[in-house]
């Protein structure tokens, strides 16, 4: 077949340039299709039930939510000032497409203050507290507002008590007012009125006063005037009371009213004093309860009421308010919740931009320091940051190709290969924009695997044309020499390599499952593109050679010192072999010991911005990662159910150390005086009074659904938490009662992502080796032949995680797959080195037969893994850890692979050569 196709492609070679041009094209507008997706929904598959009660959770409850946090004295952070900017901000923030709401320290009062009263809160008051309490809200109401308060407390008062007030406003009236008061009231009484106060006055008077009454009444005097002025201030007050006993209610308000407008701002304020001290408490409440309804926004109270509301009488945070005030009010937390479309990436992107030109809108100033971080904040900016990743990944791999080839292949045209691999690429990720197929924290490391084996491939492709033109010195007979030869031999090494990766579609995650598909589309890509370029491009350039003219490179001295390494090995194969097993073994052991991580923020790069503003706002507000569970129940507000959720999140609390606390819509509840004692028409009334900041994260707007919020301790490994997810699932999650309580949420699916990852690991590991043995027993048929590649490989599979777990590593989305990587990559350097034996042993002995391979392919194989190592080398350079540590592993277990093929194939066939045939070919 492969005769066939070299006199094809010799005979056509403009047609199959011009068919990979249009190929070009076609997958480079595919490129335009790609998108990113670096969230949880890379590690769960879509049809699983975590996946499903995620987004039934994100349905009516959101998505992940992006915090600001202000740092600064508590004396600017608690202040008018600061309320002002806070709820400026969150008015532009929830007119941001996406975002759900916003939850404040601002709008949780005005919506506490709009349901409710203070009286939850004066509860927990001293008596100092409540009055200064009392004063700051008198203070913070208008005139107007104050005397219409007034006018109600005073409609409120008693008898008794009325005249208290009466009593003391007089004693605080200027003998000017007193007077002005007495013309007015005398002015409303009527006839009966006045004759009856005048009896009382003249009963009062004495002898003397009587006397002197009389005289002037004589004397043609006007008695009236006389008789006030005669009387003592004892007399006074007394004809005043009596006075007052005859005025109607009607009279009496007149009076007090135009009592009012008389006062002083000084004599109102101790007139309100005096009031509220002889208040019982109803009249207390009810005089509160109105005055909290007159309240400007919180964002337009006084600092002094602020600080009455939410610090008690030693200056610390009032418990309800801390979450939102951490570290006794020196931090200021936002919460803008985000619907469940923030779960795209591309969403993200644009809600990032959204949020911080609200944030820069805002100008919150220099008076405290800004925070702004949060999981779609920091997923908006890895969008950029991954574009820029991916093309200095490749700019370095290509940077250290030229400098190996150039080096160390020895090779007319050495870069050929290097220059076909780029359009290798652009039909790799073609491939992934017309199938779907999104750019992953995996699958971003596919763009320097595929040019490490892109150019692998042509290495070989172009030094067997080499290698055959030398003999020649003719482009048509190289071309038919070295296509049927090199092409089947890496075409059986593509099968494999493809066959292995395609082993990654057992994993339970879409992430490696993408990896694998996309790998092996890219090997498939990269084989086609350089095997037509290399033996269109060479013979094209050769067609005028000169023999005479020519200087073709000499052989080069790495295949001879590799032939002394295999004559030395194939000495002491025994003890090769024993080392080898042991290493494998070893590795094996050591591969269970070596944990996972697929927490996004420990993959990504450290010093983007989101992810330390992230970083700082959890040192100061404590962790944000929950634990979260969806409840569903016909109506979660029955009092059965609310009891039940209590218990359950109290119980889970109390019994695991890494639980810091739950929050419900019980507990919301029994945090604002909820209890169960009322009917259950009561509880639903008290629940819809609940500040939707509240009731928005707990319960939804149907009452099928409810949230149980396990916040659980900042730093925790993904081990420490998966083993608590496990834990609590156990402990809750099921039938409960009338409620069905199930795992969900974006950290629950990057747990259940965790178990994905390595699940099925040795199931594709067995899978691999299977498709490799059962490949080469097809291809040689031969059990002995098709068994001899695999030892080279289960080495590398050994000590692979055995050098991660001697470095104390960890696996992460990446690195987890690196053993269908070895099998995919290793294979290769076996299956050409069995190839060429299988060539040489027709006319030789086994010996030389293997020298004679490794003199000739070694020096090719080792290019070929200097590529791959160059490729993944790449990855060390960029600013993304997950990357790195794949570039890590990757290097050492490329040179593993080379090395064990170069030293355990010498041994293998060593130990199982036909030493009779060697007998016979001596």
């Amino acid at each position: 077949m492969f005769n066939r196709i070299a006199h094809h492609i010799l005979k056509h070679v403009k047609w199959y340039l011009t068919v990979i041009a249009i190929l070009t094209v076609a997958f480079g507008w595919g490129m335009t299709r790609l998108t990113i997706k670096m969230g949880n929904e890379v590690f769960v598959n879509s049809h699983s039930a975590i996946y499903k009660h995620t987004q039934t959770y994100q349905k009516y409850f959101g998505g992940d939510a992006a915090y600001l946090m202000l740092s600064g004295k508590q004396s600017d952070i608690i202040s008018h000032h600061t309320m002002q900017k806070v709820a400026k901000f969150s008015d532009k923030a929830e007119k941001v497409d996406n975002v759900k709401s916003t939850t404040t320290i601002v709008n949780s009062l005005n919506q506490l203050l709009a349901k409710t009263d203070f009286s939850s809160l004066m509860g927990s008051m001293s008596d100092q507290e409540v009055t200064k309490l009392e004063k700051d809200v008198q203070a913070n109401l208008t005139t107007s507002q104050q005397n219409q308060l007034t006018s109600q407390v005073q409609a409120s008062l008693t008898s008794d008590q009325t005249s208290q007030v009466s009593t003391y406003v007089s004693s605080l009236l200027t003998t000017d007012q007193q007077s002005q008061v007495t013309t007015y009231t005398n002015s409303l009484l009527t006839t009966e009125q006045t004759a009856a106060i005048k009896q009382t006055a003249m009963g009062l008077l004495t002898t003397q006063q009587q006397a002197q009454l009389a005289q002037a009444a004589a004397s043609g005097q006007d008695t009236s005037s006389l008789l006030q002025t005669s009387l003592t201030s004892e007399q006074q007050a007394q004809v005043q009371a009596a006075t007052l006993a005859q005025l109607t209610d009607q009279q009496k308000q007149a009076v007090q009213a135009y009592t009012l407008t008389l006062l002083t701002d000084q004599q109102k304020q101790q007139m309100q004093t005096y009031t509220l001290s002889i208040l019982n408490d109803q009249q207390r409440s009810a005089m509160m309860s109105a005055a909290v309804k007159m309240l400007p926004k919180v964002q337009n109270m006084s600092t002094s009421l602020l600080r009455d509301i939410l610090l008690d009488q030693n200056g610390k945070v009032r418990s309800q308010f801390q979450q939102l005030l951490p570290q006794n009010g020196r931090n200021m937390l936002v919460l803008v919740n985000t619907t469940s479309a923030s779960m795209n990436m591309v969403t993200d992107v644009q809600l990032r931009t959204d949020l911080h030109q609200a944030l820069q809108q805002t100008h919150f100033g220099k008076t405290y320091r800004v925070r702004f971080g949060g999981q779609p904040l920091i997923l908006g900016e890895v969008n950029n940051v991954v574009w820029h990743t991916m093309g200095e990944l490749l700019i370095f791999a290509v940077v250290l190709m030229i400098v190996v080839l150039a080096i160390i292949f020895k090779v007319r045209r050495r870069l050929l290969s290097l220059a076909f691999v780029l359009i290798g690429l652009i039909w790799t990720f073609g491939i992934m924009g017309w199938l779907g197929i999104p750019i992953t924290i995996a699958t971003m490391a596919v763009l320097p695997i595929v040019i490490g084996l892109g150019t692998d491939f042509g290495v070989q492709f172009h030094n067997r044309y080499e290698e055959e033109f030398k003999k020649s010195h003719d482009y048509q007979a190289a071309t038919y020499a070295a296509i049927p030869k090199i092409g089947p031999a890496v075409g059986v090494a593509l099968i494999m390599m493809t066959l292995s990766f395609l082993t990654m579609i057992i994993s339970k995650a879409p992430i490696m499952q993408q990896f694998g598909v996309t790998l092996a589309f890219g090997v498939i890509s990269v084989y086609l593109v350089e095997f037509v370029m290399m033996y269109t491009i060479n013979p094209l350039r050769d067609r005028h050679f000169k023999a005479k003219d020519a200087k073709l490179p000499k052989p080069s001295r790495v295949g001879g010192i590799l032939a002394r390494y295999a004559n030395f090995v194939m000495n002491h194969a025994v003890i090769v072999l024993i080392l080898g097993v042991l290493v494998a073994a070893t590795g094996f052991w050591a591969e269970t010991k070596i944990p996972t991580e697929t927490s996004l923020i420990k993959l990504i790069p450290s010093n983007m911005s989101s992810l330390v503003q992230t970083k700082g706002i959890q040192r100061h507000a404590g962790s944000t990662t929950y634990l979260t569970y969806l409840v569903k129940a016909d109506d979660v507000r029955q009092k059965d159910n609310l009891e039940k959720i209590e218990q359950l999140g109290n119980q889970v609390n109390r019994k695991y150390k890494n639980v810091e606390s739950v929050q419900s819509i019980a507990t919301v509840y029994k945090e604002i005086d909820g209890n169960y004692a009322g009917s259950q028409s009561q509880i639903n009334t008290q629940i819809a009074n609940l500040p939707t900041t509240l009731t928005d994260t707990t319960i939804s707007k149907n009452h099928h659904y409810a949230a149980i919020q396990f916040k659980v301790k900042r730093n925790l490994s993904s081990n420490q938490e998966n083993k608590l997810m496990k834990q609590i699932n156990r402990q809750i999650a099921g039938k409960q009662g009338q409620l069905t309580i199930s795992p969900a949420g974006s950290t629950m699916m990057q747990l259940v992502g965790v178990q994905n990852m390595t699940a099925n690991h040795y199931l594709i590991i067995a899978a691999g080796l299977v498709i490799i043995f059962v490949t080469l027993l097809i291809v040689y048929r031969s059990i002995k032949v098709a068994l001899s590649p695999l030892l080279p490989i289960v080495v590398v599979l050994g000590a692979s995680p055995l050098t991660i777990w001697l470095r104390g590593g960890q696996y992460n989305p990446i690195t987890i797959v690196l053993s269908s990587l070895v099998l995919g990559i290793g294979i290769e350097f076996t299956i050409l080195l069995l190839e060429r034996y299988q060539e040489e042993i027709q006319n030789t002995d086994t010996r030389r037969a293997m020298l004679r391979s490794v003199q000739s392919v070694g020096s090719a194989i080792t290019v070929s893994g200097l590529t791959l190592i160059v490729g993944f080398v790449s990855l060390m350079f960029v600013n993304f850890p997950g990357l790195n540590a794949l570039g890590v592993s990757t290097v050492m277990d490329t040179a593993y692979s080379l090395i064990a093929a170069l030293t355990f194939m010498p041994a293998i066939i060593q130990l199982t050569r036909d030493r009779k045939k060697d007998q016979d070919t001596k």
